[in-house]
């Protein structure tokens, strides 16, 4: 599906943008590149396409790179242009349904700066066009990920035996992992109803894929210091942890995330009580599975 240029000139309209961009081949050859990338690297790996962008910015500017980011979404909205690596249940497919309407109104109605291809809106939506990531209604999970080995060299020497551990649990390994983003535009399903879907999504995808081993996501709110200071996130880790999932000590969280929206969590930081740690959570796909099976075994 190529866009015809009257529906080009609105999008630019929309954003702010001038119709200059849309007289060259730049458009064609971005289009060219995009279709050529391969379903690989992380969800923001860009390969390319990142040098396409890069030029019309520095030729055509801010505004003129957006509207040729968000010709791109509406493109890949073509469910021919979506080519998951990863085996795709019908769950995903119900999701992927909904994403891609939720995506094409963002495409057309979201203020200027929204889709910059630089930012983790355009990458997250990006990649679930393509295929890369698959959406798990609060966010994305990346395909074929290898887990971090951080947790072998870090932290008191029990984790590293418990991490040594998981790796050798079968199938033997590091990889490959369903690993977990929160996306900005879905921030309204945070809360423990909204995981708990997530989970069930990607034990559906782990049920049709054996080459992957499980779940896993690193984030300051797996940390154990929340039961006390934000107890009512405590269930991001909790529910996992009770049933089966296992976490790491990764270090310090330097993201500013954990103080970004909470007066308790800064007050406790400045006064010295409080330095947000990030965790790695890992949920083996047998035990997910089997929760999966138990706490939905009415909707069979």
């Amino acid at each position: 599906m190529e866009l015809k240029t009257p529906q080009l000139q609105n999008l630019a309209q929309k954003i702010g943008s001038g119709t200059e961009l849309l007289e060259t081949a730049t458009v064609k050859e971005a289009l060219a590149v995009a279709r050529s990338l391969p379903i690989s690297h992380s969800y923001h790996w860009l390969g390319g396409l990142e040098t396409v962008f890069q030029n019309v910015e520095a030729e055509f500017g801010k505004r003129s790179v957006e509207l040729l980011a968000r010709y791109l979404l509406l493109v890949f909205l073509d469910d021919r242009e979506w080519r998951p690596l990863c085996k795709v249940p019908d769950s995903i497919i119900e999701e992927m349904r909904q994403e891609r309407g939720r995506i094409q109104a963002e495409v057309v109605s979201s203020s200027c700066g929204h889709y910059y291809p630089f930012t983790d809106a355009f990458y997250k939506d990006f990649s679930l066009l393509r295929g890369k990531s698959m959406p798990v209604y609060t966010g994305i999970v990346d395909t074929h990920c290898a887990l971090w080995r951080h947790p072998l060299k870090f932290g008191a020497l029990s984790q590293r035996l418990r991490f040594g551990c998981h790796l050798l649990r079968m199938p033997i390994g590091n990889k490959y992992y369903f690993q977990h983003h929160l996306h900005t535009s879905l921030l309204a399903r945070f809360n423990q109803e909204g995981r708990l879907k997530t989970y069930k999504l990607v034990a559906d995808l782990l049920s049709v894929n054996q080459d992957h081993k499980g779940f896993c996501g690193a984030s300051w709110y797996y940390d154990p210091q929340l039961e006390r200071i934000s107890p009512r996130l405590a269930y991001l880790a909790n529910d996992p942890l009770l049933n089966g999932a296992e976490r790491f000590h990764l270090g310090a969280d330097n993201s500013g995330n954990a103080l970004a929206k909470s007066k308790t969590r800064n007050e406790l930081y400045k006064k010295g009580k409080y330095l947000p740690q990030s965790y790695m959570l890992v949920w083996h796909r047998k035990a997910m599975i089997q929760w999966r099976d138990s706490a939905f075994s009415d909707q069979e």
